[in-house]
C-alpha cells in the first residue's frame, strides 16, 4: 500500500487547504495511507477520524507583525525538516507539498531520495521576490509539479514533469446547483470568492462593480470584518461632504 506524507503550512479556511481536503479524500478512497503535517485549527481538521489518515500538528499563525510571521515560518520549516527524517527508512513513501511554502520538507525529501510532488496553487512570479525564490527551489526539487492552470504553468522554466489540473468544487456544493446558463445570465449576479491579496483582483472586481451598475456584484472575503473595513477604507473614495 502506498504511503503519502502531506505537508501544508497553514491550515485555515482558504482555497488551498480546501482543495487539499478534496485531494486527500480522493486518495483515501483509493486506499492510500496518509500522514498530514500541518498547523492546527482549519478546514483540514474535518478529516480527523477518517480511516487511513494521521495528523501531526504544530503551532503556526499569521501575525500583524511581519517579523513575527517570518519567525513562525522559520520555526515551521525547521520543525518539518527534522520531522521528515522519521520516514527515512520507509519505502514507497511520497512527499506531497501543498503550496510552495513548505520548502524544508521538500528539501528533506529530496535528500532522502523520496518522490517529491508539489501542488502549486499560487503564481509566485506575480508576487514577491521571496515567492520567486521558493518557486526556483520547487523547480529544482520537485519530481512532479501540479499546476492549477495553463497560465500559471506558463511562467515555469521547466516543462518536464509539469501537469495542469484545475481546481474543482466539492461534490456536496455542486450537487446543490441547478445550472442554467440562460437564467444565470438574466439574473446578472457576478460572484467572486477571494482573500484580500492585491494579486487576487479584488480591487479590479470593485472597479467593475462601479462601472457596470446594471449588474449585481457580490464579493465574499476570507478575512475578518476589521481587515475588510480597513481595506475598503483604503481603496474607496471618501464620501462627499455637504455643507
Amino acid at each position: 500500500m502506498k504511503h503519502i506524507v502531506c505537508f501544508h503550512l497553514f491550515n485555515d479556511y482558504s482555497g488551498s487547504p480546501k482543495v487539499l481536503a478534496m485531494v486527500l479524500n480522493g486518495l483515501l478512497s483509493k486506499g492510500y495511507t496518509i500522514d498530514l503535517v500541518t498547523s492546527r485549527h482549519g478546514v483540514l481538521n474535518e478529516l480527523r477520524g477518517k480511516q487511513g489518515i494521521k495528523f501531526h500538528t504544530y503551532g503556526y499563525r499569521f501575525s500583524q507583525n511581519p517579523f513575527v510571521t517570518m519567525l513562525l515560518y522559520v520555526y515551521a520549516q525547521i520543525y518539518t525538516f527534522f520531522f521528515s527524517f522519521k520516514y527515512l527508512f520507509k519505502k514507497n513513501t511520497t512527499f506531497y507539498i501543498n503550496t510552495i511554502l513548505p520548502v524544508a520538507p521538500a528539501l528533506a525529501g529530496k535528500l532522502m531520495g523520496k518522490k517529491v510532488v508539489y501542488h502549486y496553487h499560487e503564481n509566485a512570479f506575480v508576487k514577491s521576490r521571496f515567492y520567486r525564490l521558493l518557486a526556483w527551489a520547487m523547480e529544482r526539487m520537485a519530481d512532479k509539479i501540479i499546476c492549477v492552470s495553463a497560465y500559471q504553468a506558463s511562467f515555469l522554466k521547466r516543462q518536464e514533469g509539469v501537469v495542469v489540473i484545475p481546481n474543482a468544487l466539492p461534490k456536496e456544493f455542486v450537487a446543490r446547483l441547478h445550472p442554467n446558463p440562460e437564467e444565470a445570465f438574466m439574473r446578472k449576479n457576478v460572484l467572486m470568492l477571494s482573500s484580500l491579496k492585491e494579486y487576487k483582483g479584488t480591487r479590479e472586481f470593485i472597479e467593475l462593480a462601479r462601472q457596470l451598475p446594471q449588474f449585481k456584484f457580490t464579493l465574499v472575503i476570507n478575512d475578518t470584518q476589521e481587515n475588510v473595513d480597513k481595506y475598503l477604507s483604503e481603496i474607496l473614495p471618501p464620501p462627499p461632504i455637504f455643507k
